[in-house]
């Protein structure tokens, strides 16, 4: 697989961008994890083509996490995109999604050239899709927030969307080859997020390739960055990336 980092940020993070990675499957699909405020402005500074997008995956219903799909939508029809939009997440992400347009630019649905394929998935739930397989856990977060493992055969990756990890999260994450997951704050300081410390706690604690930290407290990483890269430099295979990243694993 290869992921290309869109945005490493949260919501309030104007240098950085909203959270959100393109991930390139070995079987060439191509799956847009979730979609906020900054994402599409992003998303269509390397992608130019509107069929390249197969899948767009959405972790949960917080603004920095699905509110920029109406944009995404917009320009994919501007561009001329004619093949079905394959949408996954919880129970209701249609209603959310077509809300979202709605509310963004009344009436537009109707004028779109592609129709969106959605499918649902439920926490500790496998499912077959694009040639890959899709599993998801309850992660600890103030919305209802599912993390996300794909296997493509070839290799095994977790994206948390936000909160922290329980225990159904941290048998996903197991054996993956590559982790994003959220790590909002220096240390458990919020109930509902990760922190940098349990983050590089489960790098140590499971067995895995690579794992990213993204999500980070805009302040935070304006005021502690040094700090903060010295906690992540001192555990083997941990990294913090930034916006326009790109690694293959």
């Amino acid at each position: 697989m290869e992921i290309f980092f869109l945005g490493v940020g949260e919501a309030c993070d104007t240098a950085h961008g909203n959270s959100s990675s393109l991930i390139t499957a070995s079987n060439g699909t191509r799956i847009l994890l979730d979609c906020g405020f900054s994402v599409p402005h992003q998303y269509f500074r390397i992608v130019e083509q509107p069929e390249e997008l197969d899948c767009i995956w959405i972790s949960h219903f917080h603004g920095d996490h699905y509110l920029g799909l109406p944009l995404l939508f917009l320009r994919l029809w501007q561009l001329g995109r004619t093949r079905s939009l394959s949408i996954i997440g919880q129970k209701g992400v249609d209603h959310k999604v077509r809300a979202a347009l709605e509310l963004a630019y009344p009436t537009f649905e109707k004028k779109l050239s592609f129709q969106f394929d959605f499918h649902l998935l439920h926490a500790q739930e496998t499912i077959s899709l694009a040639g890959m397989t899709w599993s998801a856990a309850l992660t600890q977060h103030s919305q209802y927030n599912l993390g996300l493992r794909l296997e493509d055969g070839a290799t095994k990756f977790y994206y948390s969307g936000d909160g922290r990890a329980g225990k159904h999260a941290k048998d996903l994450i197991q054996g993956c080859d590559f982790v994003v997951h959220e790590s909002f704050s220096k240390v458990d300081t919020y109930p509902y997020h990760g922190s940098v410390t349990t983050t590089l706690q489960l790098a140590e604690e499971l067995e895995m390739g690579q794992i990213a930290l993204v999500h980070l407290d805009h302040t935070l990483r304006r005021t502690e960055l040094p700090l903060i890269e010295q906690m992540v430099q001192a555990v083997p295979h941990a990294l913090l990336p930034v916006a326009e990243d790109r690694m293959t694993f």
